[in-house]
């Protein structure tokens, strides 16, 4: 068999290695711009869905407003008695009625009342036709006492037109006798939702609409005539967008086309609506297969000058490389002095002894970087501890032996006043005591009491009292921790994990129960930290970045144990601690 040259399979890997990566890399490029172009899409449409979602929902409130003003005004009501009633109705009532509402405001083409259960007692539409006392029944209405409300568009109904309506009760004497019905102009919402100029984000194909819960459509269609209450659209967004949600999707639209969509709800006056915004995939993508096809030329070109390198650069390669055969023969002899092992006067042995006295002396300055972190973290955390001493001491020796001073002489002074002065006086005793109390319970949190009087058994427990008198939060501790087999800094480190993870509990995990046990097993303390709260992602940003786990992790660390954290969103979390039994491993002779 005939034996492959070094340089021939140099040529060969080389070339394998050189394709192969121009198409790895070709592929993840046009996968990277793909994504980032659906993602910059995605990210338009939803502004752009954000914002006429803002715009109708603003223009929605402007109008229950201005309902509000207008059945609030005695033309309003006055017509509405006459109507009730059924006294004459003189165009003099009609035309300021209609001022009021189609000449003031521009945004309504007719108006009409109603009494008490949707009954029509009158109707004017833009043209001016009336119709009067029909007493037919108004679909979709759900009266409202006291606020303005939206009747939305109906594909049957009693009124001509079918169309969008808001009504206000008209209240007399704190109490609704009828509504007043202002007909919207729905060109009014289709001028800024069929806004599609193609440098406003929506390109050629893309368009905004908004559909109701009968899935058909309550806004004008870019690419269909009268597609108001005529159009249905039963797609994967709006079914979600009619579910309260609201997301990105991928989807075929009413016309069958595959588009990319950001949806969302509109919940207004009574409304509910689904606001869509959608581009053709076709045109969204079309910028990124542009790309790839000159990818693929530019890789064919690439291909053939990279095989020519190879060649010339393998060559140079192997002839020093063949000089270097006899290294071989140094390593079957033992001689492993020198990672690698080369006799070569070039610069590829120059390059490896440099290489083997890097790796050394990188390996000393590591451990010593670790030892100086170790150092500095120590003292760090020693002197959060000291400090938090000395304020417990001033707080407890200076302010709040100054507060019991006062609370006493307060206390002297309350059967020395009279009954005038003395409800104040007591009031000042009672903010007194509070303080007094604000002030122990901080000096207990700096440096409890409990833990050098009692043990870490009993510090520990005390925490539990307060988190379930504070919090609500269920306690269980099982177990004991041992304090005569930790130093006095163990003691104060292990007290310090369990005030964090306790603080935590309370503050992030909405638990109502935690539970804790401790045990001792092999010469090893095993604590387990339990809680049924809401959990979190551990390995999201917000946890990882978080200063509470890297103090827990960095105690853990000092006194040379282990710290698992298991949880996930809904599951709760469980801490799972384990601590060498060694009295001073890390108190350094202060053990005790």
């Amino acid at each position: 068999m005939k034996r492959s040259s070094l340089t021939e399979k140099m040529i060969l890997y080389f070339l394998l290695l050189g394709i192969g990566s121009i198409i790895i890399i070709g592929y993840f490029s046009f996968a990277s711009a793909k994504k980032a172009l659906l993602s910059r899409t995605y990210n338009q449409l939803t502004s752009i869905r954000i914002a006429r979602t803002q715009a109708v929902e603003r223009f929605l409130d402007e109008r229950l407003s201005e309902t509000s003003r207008f059945v609030s005004s005695d033309e309003v009501c006055n017509l509405s008695v006459k109507l009730l009633s059924g006294s004459r109705i003189t165009e003099n009532d009609l035309k300021t009625v209609s001022e009021q509402a189609l000449i003031v405001s521009s945004y309504y083409k007719g108006f009409g009342f109603a009494d008490g259960e949707g009954r029509i007692l009158y109707w004017q539409s833009g043209n001016r036709s009336s119709v009067k006392s029909t007493g037919k029944q108004i679909g979709l209405f759900e009266p409202q006492n006291e606020r303005p409300f939206m009747i939305d568009y109906q594909s049957t109904g009693s009124l001509p037109g079918n169309p969008l309506i808001v009504a206000g009760p008209v209240r007399q004497n704190g109490a609704t006798v009828a509504y007043l019905l202002l007909v919207i102009d729905e060109r009014q919402i289709n001028d800024f939702m069929l806004e599609v100029r193609p440098e406003n984000g929506l390109g050629y194909s893309g368009e905004t609409y908004m559909v109701g819960e009968d899935y058909l459509m309550r806004s004008q269609s870019r690419f269909l005539n009268n597609s108001v209450m005529k159009t249905r659209v039963i797609t994967t967004p709006v079914i979600k967008a009619l579910r309260n949600e609201s997301g990105l999707d991928l989807a075929k639209d009413y016309r069958g086309i595959k588009v990319l969509s950001s949806f969302g709800s509109i919940d207004k006056g009574g409304l509910k609506w689904a606001m869509i915004a959608e581009i053709d995939y076709s045109e969204a993508t079309a910028a990124v297969f542009s790309i790839r096809n000159s990818n693929l030329m530019l890789s064919v070109v690439m291909g053939i000058a990279f095989f020519i390198l190879t060649y010339i650069i393998s060559n140079r390669i192997t002839r020093p490389i063949i000089k270097l055969k006899e290294a071989a023969f140094d390593l079957g002899e033992g001689r492993l002095d020198q990672i690698p092992v080369i006799r070569s006067d070039d610069e590829l042995g120059e390059l490896a002894e440099a290489f083997s006295n890097m790796a050394s002396k990188l390996q000393d300055k590591d451990r010593a970087l670790k030892a100086e972190r170790i150092s500095r973290l120590r003292s760090a955390i020693d002197g959060q501890d000291q400090e938090r001493q000395r304020l417990s001491r001033e707080l407890h020796d200076g302010i709040g032996q100054s507060m019991i001073a006062i609370r006493l002489k307060l206390g002297a002074l309350e059967n020395m006043v009279s009954e005038q002065i003395k409800p104040g006086l007591v009031s000042a005793i009672n903010l007194t005591d509070n303080l007094i109390d604000d002030v122990r319970a901080m000096t207990n949190a700096l440096m409890p009491p409990a833990l050098s009087e009692f043990g870490i058994t009993s510090a520990i427990r005390s925490l539990c009292s307060n988190l379930s008198e504070n919090y609500g939060i269920k306690t269980i501790f099982e177990g004991e921790i041992p304090d005569k087999q930790l130093g006095k800094k163990s003691r104060l480190y292990i007290f310090r994990i369990f005030q964090e993870i306790f603080n935590n509990v309370a503050r992030h995990s909405g638990a109502t129960e935690l539970r804790i046990n401790a045990g001792i097993r092999q010469n090893t303390l095993m604590l387990q930290i339990e809680d049924n709260g809401r959990g979190f992602d551990i390995h999201g940003a917000c946890p990882s970045s978080g200063h509470g786990l890297n103090n827990i992790r960095e105690r853990v660390g000092l006194l040379r144990g282990k710290v698992d954290i298991s949880t996930s969103p809904g599951n709760g979390t469980v801490f799972q601690i384990e601590l060498p039994l060694i009295k001073g491993i890390y108190d350094q002779g202060t053990a005790g």
